[in-house]
């Protein structure tokens, strides 16, 4: 951990000085020569900085939305009433566009030489890019890096362009990461994989078909796209991409460490818990504790604004009754389970008969994924035929993407699903389709949109 520490450090020197205005090379004392980095170091500060976007508040916001857990105190209420904090938007800005120049950096200063680092540079710059443009819709990129020629108001790219590039990436990674000509190759310095260029692979194809389903409202979708893509991606739990924490996690994520800061400001979701038949999904007592409540889970009523309930549990390490830190694994980023329901969601389009399978396949891996080998096998409900549609696949993606609540987020505005009850207490009649633009965006830089909160973004659409 102290390793991580220590990088997280390089990263923020790196970016002293950084405004939500400021999006380019400037960022660094001499952008052609990023003071002493190596490959090696800026990696690794890519990689923390990625585990930093993907744990942020924004991803809390997302499982407020949907109903995963409920903002019950402090600035979490907000999002509960469905009106996030427009200066809130500035820290996970600001937090997402240093660590996309980061990565973009690595291919830019040592791609030619070590094509593997730019790979899996690219890989980690779509994950950032692909969580931009799903909270924000329209985003900047093709002018987000250009500070150091003067560009400091960027122009924002259409979402269906944002999406186009994403793909532009992760085609780039998979050839990068098939060329073995490299000076050095990473190793310890890759947290995720230790420098393993087949799993990047395999995320970089499971992330075309995530990315690629953002399209299935759009004319000219074809969900066969995404069964080609899932064919080279993921293919057992062992393949998953994981958020790194030291020993195991027992040194905290992002969703412990909110937890020890404001204990009792985001709790569990009645509807959640009702959704999973409380105890009888096995995954219950690791989503939220239990342990003070008669050994059941008891969430916040949508409506309610009550701190009794259950806090997370061990999956993602919240607080028990008693205050004690649960020990939590690392977060998992991409998963088998996720490719198994979007395989399972494009052969129910296809109308295949196999879609059946794979959304049982998807439960299975879901579940132990996050009990271990204690539950393996165990499913809480079994699916025929004649019941596997897209929205009995999105229902069941939704409790599975408890640690990926952005995934549910976007599933939700293209397809409707899951059927979520509006918040009586909400200050908005509908689910807020987006974020709000950041207020520095918003005051700073003349080409930032401001969409209501009710426009929806453009996959959406």
């Amino acid at each position: 951990m102290k390793k991580i520490i220590y990088i997280t450090i390089i990263a923020v020197f790196l970016f002293t000085g950084f405004n939500s205005c400021r999006k380019g090379d400037d960022l660094y004392v001499n952008p052609n020569a990023p003071l002493s980095a190596t490959p090696a170091s800026m990696l690794s500060a890519c990689e923390v900085g990625t585990f930093n976007a993907l744990e942020s508040g924004a991803v809390r916001i997302a499982s407020i939305f949907m109903q995963h857990t409920s903002g019950v105190n402090g600035q979490m209420v907000q999002p509960e009433q469905y009106q996030p904090i427009e200066s809130d938007m500035d820290n996970y800005w600001n937090t997402i566009y240093p660590n996309m120049l980061n990565c973009k950096l690595i291919g830019d200063n040592y791609g030619d030489k070590d094509p593997a680092y730019r790979g899996i540079g690219k890989v980690l710059l779509a994950m950032n890019l692909g969580l931009a443009t799903d909270m924000w819709g329209d985003v900047p990129y093709s002018e987000a890096f250009q500070g150091a020629s003067g560009n400091l108001t960027p122009h924002y790219d259409a979402q269906e362009s944002v999406l186009n590039s994403i793909q532009t990436l992760l085609d780039g990674a998979i050839t990068d990461l098939a060329n073995t000509t490299n000076n050095v190759t990473p190793s310890g310095d890759d947290f995720i994989f230790g420098g393993n260029t087949v799993s990047w692979t395999k995320i970089a194809w499971t992330l075309k078909a995530r990315y690629y389903m953002r399209l299935s409202k759009k004319a000219g979708f074809d969900a066969n796209v995404v069964l080609t893509d899932l064919a080279n991606g993921i293919a057992a739990n062992a393949d998953n991409c994981y958020a790194i924490h030291g020993n195991g996690g027992a040194e905290g994520n992002q969703w412990t460490s909110f937890f020890n800061n404001r204990n009792g400001y985001v709790v569990a979701n009645q509807t959640l818990i009702d959704s999973m038949g409380n105890m009888t999904d096995p995954r219950t007592p690791y989503y939220f504790d239990t342990t003070y409540n008669g050994n059941v889970a008891l969430g916040n009523v949508i409506g309610n604004l009550n701190p009794a309930v259950s806090n997370w549990g061990p999956y993602l390490g919240g607080l028990d009754a008693m205050g004690n830190v649960n020990q939590a694994k690392s977060i998992v980023l991409v998963s088998y389970a996720e490719a198994l329901f979007l395989k399972a969601e494009a052969e129910a389009r296809l109308s295949n008969a196999n879609a059946v399978n794979d959304l049982n396949s998807a439960i299975t891996a879901s579940i132990e994924e996050v009990t271990g080998a204690a539950f393996a096998g165990t499913l809480p409900v079994i699916y025929t035929a004649a019941n596997t549609t897209v929205h009995t696949v999105i229902l069941e993606k939704w409790k599975a993407m408890f640690a990926n609540p952005v995934e549910s987020y976007s599933d939700y505005r293209r397809t409707g699903f899951p059927v979520l009850m509006m918040n009586p207490i909400g200050l908005l009649p509908y689910i807020p389709k987006r974020l709000p633009t950041p207020l520095q965006e918003r005051t700073s830089n003349p080409n930032a949109p401001v969409p209501s909160l009710g426009t929806p973004v453009w996959y959406a659409q």
